[in-house]
């Protein structure tokens, strides 16, 4: 196992949104002017007391290809290469999601009295507060898949992240139901269309 594939237990989540009760959802136009670009990512380092420079820059150059939103989540005085309680996770609707649960998952495996601190986090490249935010996967899915005509709808899941869509009657129902279905029990629809 290479250095680099080591440095981080991986735990790719398909989409989470971050923040409280989910406004009524927005139509899918509306939606689509609000994405990012899914091909540009920009990594933000936290500063984090302990950790060494070649560390930190090592971290930054294996997490910079990682799908927005990710973060990782180191314990500081742990050789991050050899710590299980390294995680990172991607693919998430916020940063704020993804740092909740790259923090989780890292308390999770920590056996030492030492806290765990997110050590960096991707971002879309410029970033900006916006009323809808999705991951990679959101958006490629609004993109791609979502449709243009009838009655459709997506609906994600704050918690774990994943997300569902469908199309026809019932969508919005179908669509929670589907993303409950993975393994959720918190999905709401954030993009529906009537026709």
């Amino acid at each position: 196992m290479k250095p680099t594939q080591r440095l981080l237990t991986v735990t790719v989540v398909c989409a989470s949104l971050a923040g409280a009760a989910m406004a009524d959802p927005m139509s899918g136009k509306d939606a689509a002017s609000l994405m990012f670009s899914p091909n540009d990512a920009e990594v933000d380092m936290q500063v984090v007391d302990g950790l060494p420079a070649e560390s930190a820059a090592l971290l930054e150059q294996v997490v910079k290809d990682y799908a927005y939103y990710a973060a990782v989540a180191i314990v500081p005085d742990a050789d991050i290469l050899k710590s299980e309680a390294t995680m990172l996770v991607a693919n998430h609707h916020s940063a704020e999601a993804a740092a909740a649960a790259a923090l989780a998952g890292c308390n999770a495996a920590n056996t030492t009295a030492t806290p765990c601190v997110v050590a960096a986090i991707v971002r879309p490249k410029n970033w900006e507060p916006r009323a809808l935010q999705l991951s990679v996967e959101g958006t490629l899915a609004l993109q791609n898949d979502y449709g243009k005509r009838g009655e459709r709808a997506m609906a994600a899941s704050p918690q774990t992240g994943f997300l569902a869509l469908a199309q026809g009657a019932g969508a919005q129902d179908a669509a929670v139901a589907a993303c409950n279905n993975k393994g959720a029990s918190d999905c709401a629809v954030v993009v529906a269309d009537a026709e």
